[in-house]
C-alpha cells in the first residue's frame, strides 16, 4: 500500500514550519532597507492587538532652560510623547501539492524534494512582494506602510498628510524642530559626479540630521536609481571619493556611501529621486502567532539566525480537486519614531 495523503501532507507541513524562518530571513536579505533594520536590530515581535504602536517624542522639556540661581524652576507638566498607531498588513499566500505525488514519494520526487520545493518557491515569493509593497507609489487598504507614500514631494513645514494617526500639520516644526512631524524635501538638482553635485546631497543629509554630526541621526542608507548610482560611479573610480558599507556589500548589495549613507539601487524608486532613510527611526513589527517563541525586539540577521517563523496552517485537502493546501501568513508592518530624520530629493542627475 503506498504512503498516505495524511502522511505525506503533515510532513510537508511540519518542514515548511520549521523552515519558515529561513523564508522570512530571505525577506530581510533581498532588502536593503530590511537588512539594515535587521542588522540594526530594528525589528520588534508584537504579541496580540490589533494595530503597532510607536512611541515618538515631539518637542523638549520646557522646564529645562538657563535660569538665575534664585529663581524659581518651571515645574509645567509635559506632553511631548505621543503615540504614533499603524495597521497591520497580512502577506499570506498557499503551498500546493498534488495527491498524484503520493505515488512519486519513494522516487526522485521524495518527501525531501516535495518540501524544499515548496520551500524554495516561497523564499522566491513573499520577498518580492513585501519588498514592492514597502515601496508603493500609491497604497491600498490592504498594503503596509509606503516609504514612497511617506517621503512626500513637499516641503518640509507643509506636509500634512496623517502618518501613524498624527496629523503631520498639527507638528510642522517650523518655530520648534524638536517639535516637527515631518519629512524633509529638496528638488535641487544635484550630479554626483560632479564636486557641487556631492556638495548638495551632503547638505541634504546634514538637512536629515537635526542632532547634529552624530552618527544615529544621520540617514544611513538612500534607496535610488541605476541611473544615480551610475552617474556617481564615475566621479567614484577616478577620485575614490566615496566610501562603501561593507556589511551591505556581505549580503549582496552592491553600493558606495558618502557621510556613511549608502546608496543602493532600487526598482520601485521613480526617475531621479532619492530615498534617505534613517533605520534608527524606522521599525518592523510583526505580529506574534503560535509559533512565535519570543517576543519585543530580535536581531533577525547577522549570524544569519532568526526566531521569527510565518504561521503555517495544517494541510487542507480540497474537495473537488486532487490538491492539499498549506497556507502560511505573516502580519506586519513599517512604522516611524521619527520623520525629521529622512527625506526625499527627486532631482538627482542620471546617467
Amino acid at each position: 500500500m503506498g504512503v498516505s495523503y495524511e502522511r505525506i501532507a503533515r510532513d510537508v507541513a511540519f518542514t515548511l514550519s520549521v523552515k519558515s524562518p529561513k523564508i522570512f530571513e530571505n525577506i530581510f536579505l533581498n532588502n536593503g532597507v530590511l537588512v539594515l533594520m535587521g542588522l540594526k536590530g530594528r525589528v520588534r515581535i508584537v504579541r496580540g492587538g490589533n494595530r503597532f504602536d510607536e512611541r515618538t517624542r515631539l518637542g523638549q522639556n520646557s522646564n529645562v532652560d538657563h535660569r538665575d540661581k534664585f529663581a524659581a524652576i518651571s515645574t509645567n507638566m509635559q506632553n511631548n510623547v505621543v503615540t504614533a498607531y499603524y495597521g497591520q498588513a497580512v502577506c499570506d499566500g498557499a503551498a500546493m501539492v498534488n495527491l498524484v505525488e503520493e505515488d512519486q514519494n519513494a522516487g526522485p520526487q521524495r518527501i525531501e524534494a516535495l518540501a524544499e520545493d515548496a520551500i524554495e518557491e516561497c523564499m522566491n515569493t513573499f520577498p518580492n512582494k513585501i519588498a514592492d509593497a514597502l515601496m508603493k507609489s500609491t497604497s491600498t487598504s490592504v498594503d503596509p506602510t509606503s516609504i514612497v507614500e511617506e517621503l512626500p514631494a513637499t516641503a518640509f513645514g507643509s506636509q500634512t498628510q496623517t502618518t501613524g494617526g498624527i496629523v503631520r500639520s498639527d507638528y510642522p516644526g517650523t518655530s520648534d524642530p524638536t517639535k516637527a512631524w515631518q519629512t524633509q524635501y529638496s528638488n535641487d538638482s544635484a550630479d554626483l559626479s560632479s564636486e557641487a553635485g556631492i556638495a548638495t546631497v551632503s547638505k541634504f543629509i546634514w538637512a536629515c540630521s537635526p542632532g547634529g554630526s552624530a552618527l544615529s541621526e544621520r540617514p544611513d542608507i538612500c534607496l535610488t536609481t541605476t541611473g544615480v548610482i551610475a552617474k556617481a560611479s564615475a566621479k567614484g573610480d577616478v577620485l575614490r571619493r566615496f566610501d562603501t558599507n561593507d556589511k551591505l556589500a556581505k549580503f549582496g548589495f552592491d553600493n558606495f556611501s558618502l557621510l556613511n549613507c549608502a546608496f543602493i539601487a532600487d526598482r520601485n524608486v521613480g526617475s531621479k529621486k532619492g530615498y534617505f532613510l534613517n533605520v534608527n527611526y524606522m521599525r518592523i513589527q510583526v505580529l506574534g502567532g503560535a509559533r512565535t517563541r519570543r517576543t519585543r525586539s530580535i536581531k533577525v540577521i547577522g549570524d544569519g539566525a532568526t526566531a521569527v517563523p510565518l504561521q503555517v496552517r495544517p494541510p487542507i485537502e480540497s474537495y473537488n480537486e486532487l490538491n492539499y493546501a498549506i497556507k502560511m501568513y505573516i502580519v506586519y508592518n513599517l512604522t516611524f519614531g521619527g520623520l525629521r530624520q529622512h527625506g526625499l530629493m527627486d532631482n538627482l542627475t542620471e546617467a
